[in-house]
C-alpha cells in the first residue's frame, strides 16, 4: 500500500522528537529524516501549529501539549477495549486480572476486574494502582520483554527465562500472581504492557498449569485490539 510521503515524515519527525528527551534543533532534525533544512522547518511549523510539538527558548523543539491530548485518549480507548478481556479472564480464572503498563520505573494498573462469582474475601487492586516494575509479577513481565541487560535482576532473567512472571506478596501481602508481557517494549512505540491474574494465597496456591494458558489466550485477544 502506498503511503503519503509528507504525513509519514510529519509522523517520523514526532517520533525522532520524542526520543530526544533533551530537545531536537531543526539541523538535527534535517539530518536524520534526510531532508533540507527548509523542509524540517515546514514540518516543525506544522506540527507546531496542531500542538504536537513546542519550541522551548533553547530553539530545540520538545514534544507539545497535542501529544499529551493525543496520548490521554489512545490510554482510554485502549482501556476501554482492554476491560471487556480483562473481565473475560478474571470469570475464567476466578481471580482478579488486570492490564498494567509502564509508566517511567513504575508499573500502573490501567484495566481491573473482578469475577463476577467474586468470594466474601478478594485483592483490593484498583485501576491507578502503582508500584515499581521491579515488584510483582505485572512490573517484572514488562521489564522480561525488554532487550536483555547485564543489569538485569534475577528475577527479570527468571521471567523471560519461562516466558511468564510470578509475584509474592511484594505488592500486596499475602498475594500471588502471574503475568506475561504483551509484546511491547522500549526500543518501539508500542505500549509496554503485561496482563496477568492475582489472587490471594501462598505461591503453592497459584495454578500455574490452569491460568497460564488462560493468560496467554487474554494476551492474544489484547493484541489483536491494536
Amino acid at each position: 500500500m502506498s503511503t503519503l510521503q509528507t504525513l509519514d515524515r510529519g509522523l517520523e519527525a514526532i517520533e525522532i522528537i520524542s526520543q530526544r528527551t533533551g530537545g531536537t534543533s531543526p539541523a538535527a532534525l534535517a539530518d536524520e529524516l534526510g531532508v533540507h533544512r527548509a523542509g524540517a522547518y515546514r514540518i516543525l511549523a506544522t506540527l507546531e501549529q496542531r500542538h504536537l510539538v513546542a519550541k522551548g527558548h533553547d530553539g530545540l523543539y520538545r514534544l507539545g501539549s497535542g501529544a499529551l491530548v493525543v496520548a490521554g485518549r489512545f490510554m482510554s480507548q485502549y482501556r476501554t477495549s482492554a476491560q471487556p478481556v480483562v473481565q473475560d479472564l478474571a470469570d475464567r480464572s476466578g481471580c482478579t486480572a488486570f492490564v498494567a503498563i509502564a509508566d517511567g520505573d513504575e508499573s500502573i494498573a490501567i484495566a481491573v476486574a473482578e469475577p463476577a462469582a467474586r468470594g466474601s474475601i478478594g485483592i483490593s487492586y484498583r485501576v491507578g494502582a502503582r508500584h515499581p516494575l521491579e515488584q510483582g509479577a505485572d512490573g517484572l513481565a514488562i521489564l522480561a520483554q525488554r532487550p536483555e541487560r547485564v543489569t538485569d535482576s534475577e528475577a527479570v532473567q527468571q521471567s523471560r527465562a519461562q516466558g511468564y512472571a510470578i509475584s509474592d506478596g511484594e505488592v500486596q501481602p499475602g498475594a500471588v500472581g502471574i503475568a506475561v508481557g504483551t509484546g511491547g517494549d522500549a526500543s518501539t512505540t508500542d505500549v509496554e504492557a503485561s496482563i496477568g491474574v492475582i489472587r490471594l494465597g501462598l505461591p503453592g496456591n497459584l495454578d500455574i498449569e490452569r491460568l497460564l494458558p488462560l493468560v496467554r489466550d487474554a494476551r492474544a485477544a489484547v493484541a489483536r485490539l491494536y
